[in-house]
């Protein structure tokens, strides 16, 4: 199991934003990968109380188990699993987990349920000490553009990414995490 601290910067952006930052940074769709990450939770919320996410993220040459826990504004606790695809197809067809360290807070509760998924066609460019990402999500019938950028240092990284910002001319919009945006628009549809 990996264990690392992730400081990261996030802002959504207009699908116009999103096209200059690509251009701006020469990328091309050969720099894209797409990804699928699957949401999972407790009926009664267990992991969204605690303000943590908890996924399976399929790549095309991994699969990844991973538990996201706040530490501070900006800084997760991140403890990832490499997973067989066997791994993967039980989760995603069985909705069956394999013994994870981090998975023994929930054995006394409900079993694990997929609250929804995401796919995301990501590039990442290394930028200013840190790895700039640039995704394009969709889920059920929603898609949104975002940039992130991960690195070593909060004050240093927030500097860094705000100038970004600014030096584009892209608005700083509160941004919510990937599965608490997937979350917003399913409630959205229920209400």
């Amino acid at each position: 199991m990996q264990s690392e601290r992730e400081i990261e910067f996030k802002n959504l952006l207009t699908q116009e934003e999103f096209d200059t930052l690509v251009t701006v940074f020469r990328l091309t769709s050969a720099d894209f990968q797409t990804q699928t990450n699957y949401y999972f939770d407790t009926p009664d919320n267990y992991f969204k109380e605690k303000k943590m996410g908890f996924r399976l993220r399929v790549l095309p040459n991994r699969n990844e188990l991973t538990l996201k826990t706040p530490v501070q504004q900006h800084v997760m606790e991140e403890k990832t699993v490499i997973l067989s695809n066997d791994e993967r197809d039980a989760i995603i067809h069985e909705n069956r987990f394999p013994t994870v360290s981090f998975l023994e807070q929930i054995k006394d509760k409900d079993p694990l349920i997929c609250i929804g998924s995401m796919q995301t066609n990501r590039a990442q460019i290394a930028y200013n000490k840190g790895v700039l990402f640039f995704d394009h999500s969709l889920y059920s019938r929603k898609e949104d553009f975002e940039v992130e950028y991960e690195c070593g240092d909060v004050e240093n990284g927030q500097k860094v990414f705000l100038q970004l910002l600014q030096e584009h001319h892209i608005p700083i919009r509160p941004t919510d995490k990937k599965i608490a945006r997937l979350l917003k628009y399913n409630n959205s549809l229920e209400g």
